[in-house]
């Protein structure tokens, strides 16, 4: 069947924030359904956190942008923000989801939850059909812990283990800027049916753990940024949501 949906002049979207980040969109599908990703400006090189669906690999405007070696890591390993993680030549990860992103077929399965007729606005190209979304799975080049750091050359994030929503969950926190991203693990939104989280006591020691930095702001992988006051606001209701005040 045909569908009578138009083909999209442009699939993404870029705003600027200071200092050197800027933020992805897929402005042609739901927010809901696919996520923000990030690219965060370095001295040496430049830092993808995230990939988007891959519906479009955002590969080749990166590199364009970046004009520099570019790092993508997977905060988790879910299809709206790692789908296009496999065309990026350095790719990192935490080790609990390396085999997901190796072998993408159960997420590929869940993925029509949320990725769907009413959620994507519009398509790639001419015949596209999303019921023939396919993640592409690709092995990490290296795996990330907590602890960890992440030099850039000009700017250093560190890695931050942060299981509850997905068992290798990441966010990277860049204590220079007070600046943390945070993919699944905080956002401001629609949270669908993957709320309340499956490991809500994992879940709270993570949120416990954003709550005890000094934070200036926050950059999640749905709906925006967040000032620290919001982000603040959302861990006290997400705690009392599942019980863990």
């Amino acid at each position: 069947m045909a569908s009578d949906k138009p083909v999209a002049e442009t699939w993404f979207s870029l705003e600027a924030y200071d200092p050197g980040i800027l933020r992805f969109r897929e402005h042609n599908i739901d927010s809901y359904a696919v996520g923000d990703f990030w690219l965060l400006r370095g001295g040496d090189r430049d830092l993808l956190i995230d990939t988007g669906s891959g519906i479009v690999s955002p590969e080749p405007l990166v590199r364009a942008i970046a004009g520099k070696p570019v790092t993508a890591v997977a905060l988790n390993s879910y299809f709206d923000h790692a789908g296009g993680w496999h065309a990026f030549e350095e790719r990192l990860c935490h080790a609990l989801d390396a085999p997901d992103l190796a072998n993408t077929e159960a997420e590929d399965s869940g993925a029509g939850t949320y990725l769907n007729d009413s959620t994507l606005w519009a398509l790639p190209y001419a015949g596209y059909r999303v019921a023939d979304f396919r993640m592409t799975s690709a092995a990490p080049t290296g795996l990330l812990a907590d602890g960890d750091v992440l030099d850039l050359g000009s700017r250093r994030l560190e890695v931050m283990h942060v299981p509850g929503r997905s068992p290798g969950g990441l966010a990277l926190w860049e204590e220079a800027s007070g600046s943390l991203f945070t993919s699944d693990m905080l956002y401001d939104g629609d949270h669908g049916p993957s709320w309340p989280p499956p490991e809500p006591e994992a879940y709270a020691k993570s949120l416990h753990r954003f709550r005890a930095l000094p934070l200036q702001r926050v950059f999640p992988g749905h709906y925006g940024p967040l000032s620290a006051e919001r982000a603040g606001s959302l861990i006290q209701r997400q705690l009392h949501d599942i019980g863990a005040l």
